[in-house]
């Protein structure tokens, strides 16, 4: 037992000394190239790969009398924690769409860097989601042209498994994963120190990630995978230029498990009370309108009726009113002081429920009065993360797009009430 720790010590060691050296010496060189860059963690991930396969063959080979050593210890220290604990290192290359090459970026290649954690107990939304992960990523991005800067970032993230394809008997799994968090050090774009930069406007920026993946356990502890994904970085028009840059890259997988166990999903059948729900909510944020000019403060007061018959979705409708300063300065015509510095609409919500307190508002809107000189239009759509707030989960709190004709409107930080009569426990199921 004791060489095998040992052997586990080493193996860990040597994965973080290459982890490191992948994610910090080649990525930020300046005297390497994208080309030579990709060379180096191409090789490797193949050096990796093959360290991967051998502790794999490794584990095989000693695993079976391990596990009956210490099974009891095991399953006294299972009991204790309360969460499987997982790191991550992924490879992204390549997915340029023509509107970004266009515009002069024709390279990409990005790192994550995550660690995540999973539930242990199964309770009513690990039993829905078959034991998602939740977790922190660092990222590090070099697009080969200094135009855009080298981007790194910070986010949080969740893995999901698709149903349609989870089998707990096959070493292949399936998943999805979302991350949203933000991202630094653009180049952002000036018309005299860097005019070839016509995409972003800021050195921070707004970076949402989703891929789809498939894993494959090598063993108890390493796991490899590929898939292809999607990455968007935007500042939601608090700075012109605001087009932001949007990629498809493909992305590559290591993963460490640091337990050799998983939450014991069972099948159940689930009881939910229906519930209606009344939410009202004041949402506040900036605009600019013109490169170099001032930036606005906006506003949205919103009031909506939802309700809720299952655990992963509730769905309504609502009326929103929207205030934009500087509007009387912008709009002419015969319209009343009110109607040009005010929107307002009716809108369709769908929400997408990840347990009892996030969630996922998806909307669309149709604005009844709205002004063209403030680049609104009759559609727009939100797209935002909440969290429920308090013992009785009835603050929320948030984060959302505000998007017009698919573009940025603002971006909307979000407090308001959900006035609800939940009875429904959310208890451990087993």
């Amino acid at each position: 037992m004791f060489s095998i720790k040992i052997i586990r010590f080493i193996q860990k060691i040597l994965f973080c000394l290459i982890t490191i050296f992948i994610t910090f010496a080649p990525l930020k060189s300046e005297r390497l190239s994208l080309k030579e860059i990709i060379k180096i963690q191409h090789l490797t991930v193949i050096i990796l790969f093959f360290f991967l396969l051998s502790t794999a063959n490794h584990a095989q080979s000693t695993g079976s009398s391990f596990i009956n050593d210490t099974l009891q210890d095991h399953s006294q220290h299972k009991k204790e924690k309360k969460y499987n604990l997982y790191t991550q290192l992924k490879f992204d290359y390549g997915g340029i769409v023509e509107s970004v090459r266009n515009n002069g970026i024709e390279d990409y290649f990005g790192i994550d860097l995550r660690m995540a954690w999973q539930k242990r107990k199964n309770d009513t939304y690990s039993a829905l989601y078959k034991a998602p992960k939740y977790g922190i990523g660092l990222y590090s991005g070099n697009f080969n042209n200094n135009d855009f800067g080298k981007p790194f970032g910070i986010y949080g993230f969740m893995d999901f498994p698709i149903r349609a394809f989870y089998n707990t008997q096959s070493r292949w799994n399936w998943f999805y994963t979302i991350g949203l968090g933000m991202a630094f050090n653009f180049n952002y774009y000036d018309p005299e120190e860097n005019p070839g930069n016509e995409l972003l406007g800021s050195a921070k920026n707004v970076y949402i990630a989703f891929s789809l993946e498939g894993r494959y356990d090598l063993s108890d502890h390493w796991v490899a995978g590929v898939g292809a994904g999607f990455k968007h970085f935007s500042n939601g028009r608090v700075h012109l230029p605001n087009r932001g840059v949007n990629l498809l890259p493909f992305t590559f997988l290591v993963q460490y498990n640091f337990d050799e166990t998983e939450t014991d999903l069972q099948k159940v059948k689930l009881k939910f009370e229906p519930l209606n729900i009344i939410d009202i909510f004041i949402g506040v944020g900036n605009k600019n309108f013109e490169y170099g000019k001032s930036v606005y403060f906006k506003s949205t007061i919103g009031l909506s009726y939802l309700q809720q018959r299952n655990y992963k979705f509730r769905y309504g409708g609502g009326m929103e009113l929207f205030y934009t300063a500087g509007s009387l300065d912008r709009i002419e015509g015969d319209k009343s002081n009110f109607k040009k510095q005010f929107s307002y609409g009716v809108v369709g919500i769908w929400e997408w429920v990840l347990n009892e307190r996030l969630y996922i508002p998806l909307n669309v809107g149709v604005h009844l009065n709205y002004n063209t000189e403030n680049f609104e239009h009759r559609i727009y759509q939100r797209l935002g993360l909440r969290y429920l707030a308090g013992k009785q989960k009835n603050i929320i709190t948030g984060v959302g797009l505000k998007v017009t004709e698919f573009h940025a409107d603002y971006v909307e930080w979000t407090i308001g009430y959900s006035f609800k009569k939940d009875k429904n426990t959310y208890k451990l199921l087993f």
